[in-house]
């Protein structure tokens, strides 16, 4: 649902307010409405969504529409008004005909369309534009609606438009997630790694990433789970939401709290009292016995003191041991973080690794072998490009590479966008949140500071997840002298006793960055302006991410 939504929102920025320039380049062509004539020569034109001032040294009517091309020269833009274009209506066949007999080309299906699409979206594009833009269509095969939307993308972006651009975007677009992905490749390439070097250099980059991608479990998050689960004063709600998390966590099967508190009365009655003395110092083992038996069991878990670091993790796992009958096999979720910034770490080194910034390092590479050339070397992009040249593989495996190979370069198409000093950064992490696959897509939004960072202490940032229960997720983030908003886009119902239960965590973590949070909202999508694809076009997305106020003051001689 929200894929055209992602796409739309890296193009235009996450500015709510103010409406984006337009930048004419001599050369463009456009499609414009007039909308309003001015004493003193003046009137307003109607161009994507903005209200340009021009300046008319030619007779035109209101209501109209016409062809422009942005003339040569200094100063205010100029625009000519070509011949035979006045109409009342949205482009026509043979309006098209006549803007491809005065920029001298053959007529041809795939150029009318192309021409008539653009006029309609009222994007400016260029003599070259529509040459690239054809060829390219005819050459990938999708002279169509879909196909057009993706050309005005990257005219959008002004992005070379070349095969290779357009399945890159496409893949963006339509394509499967990353995280499945890799992991569908690294099935393919299994049983072949023996017989070729590199392709077992890349199942190991690979296996490492989809290692990395787990998300490291909070171990405050399974404390605090186990004492909902097992105490009595909880409601049956706050009993079910916290088993279906343990059960995630990979910490219980299907038991109930009794059943849970039975299983770890014996388990406790095993137990060495040294090892009991590890996660209650204070405590003897008749103690903990005499707690469990009257029912105390989260004033039992209350008394038990989570360190930082290493220690805090083996406190944890030998609470778990006390589950030792009832853990399932999905243990590989009881991941714990080494420190407080770790996922941001975790998040970082994943984007280092995928290889974002492959091309960069590429010609670093060449020009002085530095200690980080390993690192280079074992980026997934540079693997991608390295054993789609080298190795001889499967059509199986070669699609799969190409498409991740697409997915990756997609990314980097749309990772920057610069609107004078707001700067538009997004990039998609391939994550396994509890065991399930979710693609991370982060876009922040803020300006630069003369080091090159974005502001941290305003600035804006989304969040889109596609997650096992809650599915398509968007999370705004919004801040503003280091304090903090949150609103939370779903179709779901709002889970407010959940949101309840993690929110004073939320707050704790913000607070130890000197951050502090004000709210948490959670809306649903507005029904009548959700984003979707129609007959396989990107429509305009959700009302929310689009700028309401009309650009004034771009002044243009007609």
């Amino acid at each position: 649902m929200f894929q055209a939504n992602i796409v739309h929102s890296l193009l235009r920025g996450l500015d709510p307010i103010h409406q984006k320039s337009i930048s004419l380049t001599p050369g463009q062509i456009f499609n414009g409405k007039i909308l309003k004539l001015y004493p003193g020569q003046l009137a307003s034109l109607q161009l994507g969504g903005l209200t340009l001032t021009a300046k008319l040294e030619a007779a035109l009517t209101v209501g109209s529409r016409y062809w422009f091309q942005v003339q040569p020269g200094e100063g205010l833009p100029v625009l000519k008004v070509l011949e035979g274009s006045t109409q009342n209506e949205k482009p026509r066949g043979r309006e098209s005909e006549n803007i491809l007999r005065q920029l001298g080309l053959s007529y041809s299906k795939q150029s009318e369309m192309l021409v008539k699409y653009l006029a309609k979206e009222e994007i400016p594009f260029t003599r070259a534009h529509v040459i690239r833009g054809a060829e390219t269509l005819q050459n990938v095969g999708m002279v169509n609606e879909k196909g057009l939307s993706i050309i005005k993308l990257l005219v959008e972006r002004n992005l070379p438009i070349t095969p290779a651009t357009f399945s890159a975007m496409n893949s963006v677009i339509t394509g499967q997630g990353l995280v499945n992905q890799l992991q569908e490749l690294s099935t393919l390439i299994q049983p072949l790694q023996g017989k070729e070097p590199l392709l077992q250099q890349f199942q190991q980059l690979l296996q490492s990433i989809l290692n990395e991608a787990n998300v490291k479990v909070d171990r405050h998050q399974i404390l605090d789970t186990l004492k909902t689960f097992l105490t009595e004063n909880a409601t049956d709600t706050q009993q079910r939401q916290s088993q279906v998390e343990l059960q995630k966590l990979g910490v219980i099967d299907k038991q109930s709290p009794e059943q849970l508190l039975a299983n770890v009365k014996v388990e406790v009655t095993r137990t060495p009292a040294d090892q009991l003395k590890q996660i209650w110092p204070t405590l003897t083992k008749a103690e903990v016995q005499l707690s469990l038996n009257k029912g105390e069991v989260g004033e039992l878990l209350s008394k038990i003191v989570l360190e930082k670091g290493v220690n805090g993790e083996r406190t944890i796992q030998q609470l778990l041991t006390l589950f030792s009958s009832s853990i399932v096999k999905n243990s590989e979720n009881l991941v714990f973080p080494q420190s407080e910034d770790s996922l941001g770490k975790q998040l970082v080194s994943l984007i280092n690794r995928i290889g974002y910034q492959h091309e960069r390092d590429a010609q670093q590479f060449l020009q002085q072998r530095s200690e980080n050339s390993e690192t280079f070397l074992m980026q997934l992009k540079a693997l991608l490009v390295k054993t789609q040249q080298q190795v001889q593989m499967p059509p199986s495996i070669q699609d799969k590479v190409e498409s991740i190979l697409n997915r990756i370069t997609g990314q980097q198409l749309l990772s920057v966008n610069q609107e004078g000093p707001i700067t538009n950064h997004a990039v998609m992490v391939p994550l396994k949140l509890l065991g399930g696959n979710s693609d991370l897509t982060i876009q922040w939004e803020g300006k630069k500071e003369n080091d090159g960072k974005l502001n941290p202490d305003h600035c804006r940032i989304l969040f889109y997840l596609n997650l096992a229960n809650l599915k398509e997720t968007i999370i705004d983030v919004q801040i503003q002298n280091r304090v903090v908003s949150l609103h939370v886009i779903n179709e779901q119902q709002k889970p407010a006793q959940l949101i309840n239960a993690l929110q004073p965590y939320l707050t704790r973590a913000l607070n130890d960055l000197n951050y502090q949070l004000t709210s948490v909202k959670w809306t649903n999508p507005i029904q009548s302006s959700k984003s979707h694809y129609h007959n396989g076009s990107i429509t305009p997305v959700n009302k929310y991410y689009q700028s309401q106020r009309p650009y004034q003051g771009v002044d243009i001689r007609i």
